[in-house]
C-alpha cells in the first residue's frame, strides 16, 4: 500500500496533480493503474514506519522514568539533608541553571521545585493531549465515510468543517505536547549541570551517583515526551498533505466525481488514514497511561516529601531510605503491568487496524453515515 502513499506525494512535490485528475476520469482496469503505479513509484519504503515502530517499541521503558526519577529525587534530598557544600566552579566555566553554586542543599530544592512543576504540567497536559486524540479516529472515518457516500452537495458542506476540526486537534496537541516539552528539557538541562559541577567538586560519592541516577531516568522521561511531539508533528503534516490535496480536488468544478474517482482517491488514501490513525492511537495509549500512573502513584509522591531536605535525624533519614527502596520496587512491577496491559490492547488494535478499516467502509450503509454525523 505504501507504493500508492508515494506515488501520492510524488505527484504533489512535482506539481502534477492533474494527472491524477485526468487518469481518474479514463477507463482504466486496476490493473493498468497498479501497473502505472508501480513503474513510477520507489521501492524503498521502510523509513516511513521507522519512528513510529520506535517509540512503539520503547515507550514502556521511557514511562518508567517517571516513578524510578522521583523515587531516586527523594532519596537525594535526604542525602542533602545530611550536609550542604558549595560548588567549585571549573575555570572559565559560566554557570548557567543552578540559581544559588554557594548551596548544594538549595540545588537540590530547585531541582525538586523544577521537577514537581514539570512533572505537575505534563500530567495535566497528557491528559488533553488524550482527550483531543481520542476523537480523531472518528473524524477520520467519517471524512473517509463523505468521500464514499456523500452526496455531492453534503460532501462539500460537511467534508471541510471534518478537515477543518481534525487540523484544530492535530494542531491543539501539538501546541499542548511543546508545553512538557520545553519544561523537561529544562529540568535536564539543570541536572546535567549539576552533575557535571559534582565532578569537580569533593562531596560524598553517594551524591554523585544519586543525580547521576535521576540524570538517566529523566533523560529517558524527556525522550519520550519528545517523540509524543515529533510524531503529532509528523501526524499533523501527514494529514494536511493528504486530505488537504482530497480537499481541493473536492472543490475543484472541473472534478467529476464519479463512483470510480471515489473509490480510487479512497484507495490512495487508505494507507496514510491507517497510519494517522495508528499514531493518533499510540499517542492516546501512552498519553493516558501517563495521567494514570501520575494519578495512581506520582502525585502523592510529589505532595508528600518535600520536607525530606529538612530532616535533621539520622534515623528518620534511614528509615525513608528504606523506604523508598523497597516501595520502589513496587511501584515499578504496578506501573509496568499497566503499561503492558495498555501496550498489549494498542497490539490487538493495531494487528486488525487494516482490516477494520476496510470491514468498515465495505458495511456501512449510507444510513450509518447519517446516523454517524448526528
Amino acid at each position: 500500500m505504501w507504493m500508492f502513499l508515494t506515488l501520492f506525494i510524488w505527484l504533489i512535490a512535482n506539481d502534477q496533480q492533474f494527472i491524477l485528475a485526468n487518469s481518474l476520469t479514463k477507463d482504466l482496469s486496476i490493473d493498468s493503474m497498479i501497473s502505472y503505479i508501480t513503474a513510477i513509484a520507489p521501492r524503498d519504503l521502510a523509513e516511513h514506519k521507522i519512528e513510529n515502530e520506535r517509540l512503539i517499541q520503547e515507550w514502556q521503558d521511557w514511562i518508567l522514568g517517571n516513578v524510578m526519577g522521583i523515587n531516586y529525587l527523594n532519596s537525594l534530598m535526604v542525602h542533602a539533608s545530611k550536609q550542604d557544600f558549595a560548588f567549585t566552579i571549573p575555570s572559565g566555566y559560566s554557570v548557567g541553571y543552578v540559581q544559588n553554586k554557594t548551596s548544594f542543599r538549595q540545588t537540590v530544592s530547585q531541582l525538586a521545585t523544577e521537577t514537581r512543576n514539570a512533572l505537575s504540567g505534563a500530567r495535566e497536559d497528557l491528559n488533553r493531549v488524550h482527550t483531543g486524540l481520542e476523537r480523531v479516529p472518528e473524524k477520520l472515518k467519517t471524512m473517509v465515510l463523505l468521500m464514499k457516500q456523500a452526496p455531492l452537495e453534503l460532501l462539500l458542506m460537511l467534508f471541510p468543517d471534518s478537515f477543518n476540526d481534525i487540523e484544530k486537534l492535530t494542531n491543539d496537541s501539538l501546541v499542548v505536547l511543546r508545553k512538557p516539552e520545553k519544561s523537561f528539557e529544562q529540568v535536564l538541562n539543570l541536572l546535567t549541570e549539576i552533575n557535571h559541577l559534582l565532578t569537580t567538586t569533593q562531596t560524598d560519592q553517594m551524591i554523585s551517583l544519586q543525580v547521576s541516577d535521576i540524570k538517566i531516568q529523566w533523560t529517558y522521561l524527556t525522550q519520550m515526551i519528545k517523540e509524543l511531539s515529533e510524531r503529532a508533528e509528523v501526524t499533523r503534516n501527514k494529514f494536511l498533505l493528504q486530505f488537504n490535496y482530497i480537499l481541493e480536488r473536492i472543490l475543484d468544478p472541473k472534478f467529476p466525481l464519479t463512483d470510480d474517482n471515489r473509490n480510487f482517491i479512497i484507495f490512495l488514501l487508505l494507507p496514510a488514514l491507517i497510519e494517522i490513525d495508528q499514531t493518533s492511537d499510540i499517542l492516546g495509549t501512552i498519553t493516558k497511561v501517563y495521567t494514570d500512573m501520575s494519578f495512581l502513584y506520582t502525585d502523592e509522591e510529589l505532595g508528600s516529601y518535600g520536607h525530606l531536605i529538612l530532616l535533621t535525624k539520622e534515623e528518620d533519614r534511614k528509615r525513608y531510605l528504606k523506604q523508598f527502596q523497597y516501595g520502589l520496587l513496587k511501584q515499578v512491577i504496578q506501573i509496568a503491568r499497566l503499561a503492558s496491559e495498555r501496550h498489549s490492547g494498542f497490539i490487538r488494535r493495531d494487528k486488525n487496524r487494516k482490516e477494520n478499516y476496510e470491514k468498515f467502509l465495505a458495511e456501512t450503509s449510507p444510513d450509518d453515515l447519517m446516523s454517524l454525523l448526528g
